[in-house]
């Protein structure tokens, strides 16, 4: 990775090996290039670690290198943006983590940190389109604003803060306090509450292997055993039910057979009595044959005489008996439809429902298991958030008292915090009571959350005095403070350039300044300045050192002899 950047031109070859040695508890930005940015043709700025102020006068474009870092951080961006000198416009950004950021970028992003160095990139086209990359890995715009939770955070005048957002404040307010531990373990108890009773909701309800389906499959059960299907009890009780349907028409069709092959005096049983009576004495064998068999079929039509007045006694017409077949038969057709097309098809499935009832019948005894270990862990949860919560109560005093002190030496001497304090009628990831931060900047009004301070200047120096007593807590490599310094004199200047001086020991802080006393503090330095010609507009970032500094910090007083001098004792052994 340094070969190539070196490569590019974007930083010595020693410079970078020095840089990437270099160990820092939380990162830095190496390098951020801006090409063709509105009225940026190309800039160039190569922070590294310490304090670097950006200064010019108003109007002038510092707000356009801003607006470069939030584009490449994964913010807004359209075509409009894109300057005269292309049809495309490109930002860079290359920073240098510690490991358990680097590893964080690479958890939400799925892109490798390799050696500490994060590279990245974004560009825009004319047609409005955007790519972006991270180590040269084409990414999302997604992404870039997941590494940019890790790498960047931009304290600007009049937006919220980002120390508005209630999970970050208890995070950095438990890293405060060293109760990391006890926070995790809350974690940990409400996910495995939220396990629990997903479990017991499954076991209660799920589609498998619940209450639910044991209870589906009983009711099934005893659907089929009260029909208790054997095979032929359908076809048997479909002829049954045709049988009753038209009981009085085979009643009299039966009674009618009977007359005819018996009772009446032209009868085929007459007529065949006659033929044998006439025929016995034959001399012919075939017509004692004839006689033979008519005799036998004498016998026959006794018999079905016999069976068709047997039927029109039993054959009866009961409307009672009929509906009673007809809703055992629709009971079946019922069941076909539930469990097959057939009635051997209900037979097997009558077979399964009772085997799987077999199966999970002991559904009972495992809600109960997992009933008493939801229990327990809502009991260990609720231990640990009253633990967390009385914790938190007394950091936050403690936290408190030093961000009063910071912000008292930063010209905010009445400012009051308070923990707006909310019990969670259902218990949450970060705890059994809501907390949140609020703070009142004047006497008499009330508190209102941190990300509603209405003055940008307020909010920035509120921001600043937060980063100062929690910078050995907040990891993140990059902090930009946009006109932190709006509207203080000289002896507050001093006072806010060496707090931003002390909190970029460890990492880049970048300030963008019109106060000297500020600029002074600063291990860089870079001027922002509009040249407005005839037909275009150039916009050129500059690095000053020494005596361009001097001369920079001077024009930053007033300008003339006396502000000179006055720029040497503010650099004092800088100079």
């Amino acid at each position: 990775m340094v070969v190539y950047w070196c490569l590019a031109n974007l930083l010595p070859l020693s410079k970078s090996l020095v840089l990437c040695a270099t160990l820092l508890r939380c990162g830095m930005l190496i390098e951020l290039v801006v090409h063709n940015l509105v009225i940026v043709e190309r800039a160039r700025l190569a922070p590294g670690q310490g304090l670097t102020v950006i200064s010019g006068e108003t109007g002038a474009g510092k707000s356009l290198l801003l607006d470069a870092l939030v584009i490449l951080l994964g913010g807004r961006a359209s075509a409009k943006v894109i300057g005269p000198h292309g049809d495309e416009s490109t930002v860079t950004g290359v920073f240098h983590v510690s490991a358990p950021i680097g590893a964080g970028i690479e958890r939400a992003t799925g892109v490798a940190v390799v050696d500490g160095q994060c590279i990245l990139r974004r560009r825009i086209t004319a047609q409005g389109r955007t790519q972006s990359w991270i180590n040269d890995t084409p990414v999302t715009v997604a992404a870039l604003q997941q590494a940019a939770e890790f790498l960047v955070e931009i304290r600007a005048q009049h937006e919220a803060m980002r120390m508005g957002d209630v999970a970050r404040q208890l995070a950095l307010l438990d890293a405060y306090g060293n109760i990391e531990t006890v926070a995790n373990e809350y974690r940990d108890a409400h996910q495995q509450c939220l396990a629990s009773e997903r479990a017991l909701q499954e076991i209660e309800s799920g589609e498998r292997n619940s209450v639910k389906e044991l209870d589906f499959l009983r009711f099934q059960a005893q659907e089929l055993a009260g029909l208790a299907p054997k095979p032929g009890d359908l076809v048997a009780l479909e002829q049954r039910c045709e049988l009753l349907a038209s009981a009085e028409t085979w009643r009299q069709r039966a009674a009618h057979a009977s007359d005819i092959l018996t009772e009446r005096e032209q009868s085929v049983l007459r007529h065949l009595s006659a033929i044998v009576k006439s025929l016995h004495d034959a001399p012919d064998a075939q017509l004692k044959n004839a006689a033979l068999a008519c005799t036998q079929a004498v016998e026959l039509v006794r018999d079905a005489s016999v069976g068709c007045q047997s039927a029109v006694e039993s054959i009866q017409s009961d409307s009672q008996a009929l509906k009673l077949c007809e809703e055992q038969r629709d009971a079946w057709y019922s069941l076909m439809r539930k469990h097959g097309d057939s009635e051997q098809a209900i037979i097997d499935a009558w077979q399964s429902i009772e085997e799987r009832i077999a199966a999970i019948e002991g559904i009972d005894e495992r809600r109960e298991l997992a009933r008493s270990q939801l229990f327990a862990s809502q009991a260990q949860r609720q231990t640990l958030g009253e633990q967390l919560h009385s914790k938190r109560q007394a950091i936050f005093k403690r936290l408190s008292k030093a961000v009063c002190k910071e912000l008292a030496d930063l010209g905010m001497p009445k400012t009051r915090l308070e923990l707006m304090e909310e019990r969670l009628a259902t218990p949450g990831p970060h705890g059994l009571v809501l907390q949140e931060i609020a703070v009142a900047t004047n006497p008499g009004l009330p508190a209102d959350r941190l990300g509603k301070v209405a003055s940008g200047g307020e909010a920035a120096r509120l921001s600043l005095a937060f980063a100062i007593v929690l910078a050995a807590q907040d990891q993140t490599p990059v902090l930009i403070f946009d006109e932190v310094d709006s509207g203080v004199g000289g002896r507050l200047g001093t006072i806010i350039g060496n707090k931003l001086a002390a909190l970029g020991r460890d990492r880049t802080v970048l300030a963008i300044t019109h106060t000297p006393q500020v600029a002074a503090a600063a291990t860089k330095h870079y001027t922002v300045r509009k040249q407005q010609l005839q037909h275009r507009t150039d916009v050129a970032v500059v690095e000053v050192a020494g005596e361009q500094r001097l001369v920079e910090l001077a024009e930053m007083l007033g300008g003339g002899t006396a502000a000179l001098n006055q720029a040497k004792a503010l650099m004092g052994s800088q100079a």
